[in-house]
């Protein structure tokens, strides 16, 4: 299983395109389990410290890979891979 965290906020140009990129990710593979697939930074702070998150989109998983900005979708979902395997 993995667990990916996306961190966002609403004012937040570059996030849209992030979730696109996790979100097609997630949809073409159901091996990927997302358990919390969006924590607005404004709304959920204590879980945006608790990791450090300094930018957003910022995307954690398994609690400490991280990825900072807006994802390439085929190297965000070969890190995916190697994390699930």
């Amino acid at each position: 299983m993995v667990l990916i965290k996306l961190f966002t906020s609403p004012t937040c140009p570059a996030c849209p395109k992030a979730k696109e990129v996790l979100r097609k990710i997630v949809e073409e593979d159901r091996d990927v389990m997302v358990l919390e697939f969006s924590v607005n930074t404004d709304e959920g702070l204590r879980e945006a410290l608790k990791y450090d998150v300094r930018a957003v989109p910022t995307i954690v998983i398994n609690d400490r890979y991280v990825v900072v900005g807006i994802p390439n979708y085929k190297k965000l979902k070969e890190i995916i891979l190697k994390l699930r395997a």
